[in-house]
């Protein structure tokens, strides 16, 4: 099972980042591995290159438009997508600061609907150093 983190990025960072996401990844990687005595640094610097994520609105959008489809479900914070057409297995918890996809299946359904919510934002897989934007995802295999 991947494990996603996905953060909205400021719009300048992603203009910014667009041509060069190995260099944005190296920075939420240096976050992401920082001491303890360094956060203070690390969620400054956080803070400089993401927005917060209107965690209910995104979680109201896609509760109303999917509660009726069999495939999705929600239960507390987590949406869960089970598709056995495709094999997949997902789930999204969304949180204030970044949201958190863990799935089975390399093309997964949250990617594209938080794509069409927003396009800034950047998805990483610090397990296996895999990071992309989601309007332009190439996902290692």
């Amino acid at each position: 099972m991947r494990e996603f983190f996905i953060f909205e990025l400021k719009d300048e960072f992603k203009n910014l980042y667009i041509d060069k996401p190995s260099i944005l990844y190296n920075i939420f990687e240096q976050i992401y591995t920082l001491k303890k005595e360094e956060l203070n640094y690390g969620y400054s610097l956080f803070r400089q290159l993401t927005k917060k994520i209107d965690k209910d609105k995104t979680d109201r959008y896609l509760f109303v438009k999917y509660h009726q489809s069999i495939p999705y479900s929600k239960k507390g914070e987590t949406h869960y997508y089970n598709n056995p057409a495709h094999d997949e297995i997902s789930t999204l918890v969304v949180k204030r600061a970044y949201m958190l996809v863990k799935t089975n299946y390399y093309d997964c359904f949250f990617f594209d609907e938080l794509n069409s919510i927003n396009n800034t934002y950047f998805a990483v897989d610090f397990k296996n150093q895999d990071y992309f934007f989601l309007d332009s995802k190439k996902i290692l295999v």
